[in-house]
């Protein structure tokens, strides 16, 4: 009786065990499938991050060769800037102005007509000009209305020189009077020098040193040095074809300087050659 009721007992407990026993192998099962899933996933995340650790390191190594190169490119850009800058600075620059005329031409200016005011300088008393011009200058008005003060005296000046070809009018307008006379252009000793030494038929003992191009007043000018012995002359000259914009240098022991400060390239009034009214010419 006693085996019988042992028996049962043990049966009621299998019965028991069996669902529980179940419900732990499923825990386990699960519990299992998890940490496999989990160790999976780990291991996924850290094979990711050691390629995106590879790929930043590439990124990193390629940034810094291209620094590299670029601070190579441009050490060497520097490099040839500078020699650039000093091949410029001992070599002038080639002159790309209105080309050189022939001596025949050399009193011609690069312009048909227009006006331009210059400054004269001479022993530091300025004297300001207005000149038109025509017919590539062989006409020419010079307009000087200057007021000049030395030792504390003041000299006003109005005369005008009209030129036409070989002849000339000398006239001060403040008197009315004037005089006519013919004239040779070519004779005018430092102006004649200096258009012969630039318009290619220098003397013999002239020294032209070409000194390539500097802009100035909007011009690409020909820069040129003349040193001529006859005439005590050293000047550096900046000029536009036949035009001489710029002069400064000496003439025998006086220091002189000329300069354009602008240019007017409008057609200048027909009476502007003309000798005004009322002036009386001798």
């Amino acid at each position: 009786m006693k085996i019988v009721k042992n028996l049962l007992i043990l049966g009621i407990f299998a019965l028991w065990c069996a669902p529980a026993q179940a419900q732990i192998l499923n825990r386990i099962n699960r519990a299992a499938q998890n940490s496999a899933q989990n160790a999976a996933e780990r291991a996924a995340t850290k094979k990711a991050e050691e390629e995106a650790a590879k790929a930043a390191e590439k990124g990193v190594e390629a940034a810094i060769k291209g620094i590299e190169k670029g601070i190579e490119a441009a050490e060497k850009g520097v490099e040839a800037a500078e020699k650039a800058n000093n091949a410029a600075s001992t070599e002038p620059a080639p002159y790309t102005g209105p080309v050189k005329p022939a001596p025949k031409d050399a009193d011609k200016f690069p312009f048909e007509h227009g006006s331009y005011v210059q400054i004269a300088e001479v022993l530091g008393i300025e004297v300001k000009l207005n000149v038109y011009f025509s017919r590539y200058g062989e006409w020419q008005t010079i307009e000087d209305k200057s007021e000049i003060k030395v030792f504390g005296f003041t000299t006003k000046t109005d005369k005008l020189q009209i030129t036409k070809g070989n002849t000339r009018w000398e006239i001060d307008m403040a008197e009315k009077t004037g005089t006519k006379f013919d004239v040779d252009r070519s004779s005018e000793e430092a102006d004649a020098a200096l258009k012969a030494a630039l318009g290619g038929s220098p003397s013999d003992d002239m020294v032209i040193t070409e000194l390539g191009q500097e802009n100035y007043i909007g011009y690409a000018c020909r820069k040129v040095n003349v040193k001529y012995p006859a005439l005590s002359m050293d000047v550096t000259c900046l000029c536009y074809g036949t035009l001489v914009l710029k002069t400064e240098g000496t003439m025998g022991p006086i220091k002189t300087s000329t300069r354009i400060i602008s240019i007017d390239l409008n057609t200048p009034p027909a009476s502007i050659f003309e000798v005004p009214p009322g002036v009386a010419i001798n």
